[in-house]
Formats: C-alpha cells, sequence, structure tokens
C-alpha cells in the first residue's frame, strides 16, 4: 500500500519559498514594532495612549516572533503536511499581526495629532 503525501514536490517547493518571504518580513516587522515601542514612548502626549500603544506593540511584536518560530519549523520539518498547516498558521497570524499593527499606528497618529 503506497502512503504518499497528497502534497506535491512543486507545491511543496512553493511553500518553502512562502515561508522564506513570511521569515524575511516577520522579523524585520518584529523589529519594526519593537522601535516603535521606543517611538511612543518618546512622542505619545498622553500616559493612556502610551501605555495603550505599548500594550498593543509588545503583542504585536510578540505575535510577529511567534510567526517566525512558526516558519522555522516548517522549513526544518520534514513532513509536507506539517509544512502546509505551518503556512497556513503564519499566513494568519502574519495578517492578524499586520492589521493590528495598522490600526495601532492609526491609533497613535490621531491620539498624538
Amino acid at each position: 500500500m503506497d502512503h504518499r503525501d497528497p502534497i506535491s514536490a512543486d507545491e511543496d517547493a512553493r511553500h518553502e519559498r512562502i515561508l522564506e518571504r513570511l521569515l524575511t518580513a516577520a522579523t524585520s516587522m518584529t523589529g519594526i514594532c519593537v522601535g516603535l515601542l521606543g517611538a511612543v514612548n518618546a512622542f505619545a502626549r498622553s500616559r493612556n495612549i502610551e501605555t495603550f500603544a505599548d500594550d498593543v506593540l509588545a503583542l504585536n511584536a510578540l505575535m510577529f516572533l511567534i510567526c517566525c518560530y512558526l516558519v522555522v519549523w516548517g522549513l526544518r520539518t520534514s513532513s509536507r503536511h506539517t509544512t502546509a498547516r505551518l503556512l497556513s498558521a503564519v499566513e494568519t497570524l502574519f495578517l492578524a499581526s499586520m492589521t493590528m499593527l495598522v490600526g495601532i499606528g492609526f491609533f497613535v497618529v490621531y491620539s498624538v495629532l
């Protein structure tokens, strides 16, 4: 009986390329979130805005860092099925993190101005 993964070698290579790109983006976004934490502390006029923004940016940086760990796991695993599932999880988490980052960006800009 043949137990092959339903994911082809071409699909596996595609997943690997996407994961590599997401790793680059997620590591950059983690650094940006940490940098923005410092900027918010330097420029926020209200302590309430600063505290809220700090909390959201710290959570955001953590979410991007989790993306990084999941990507590395996906690149290191030999199971095509696991790679495909991790890719799906990373894409969802990455998009949620980007959405949060844009949302907190608008919040900070309109609160500071």
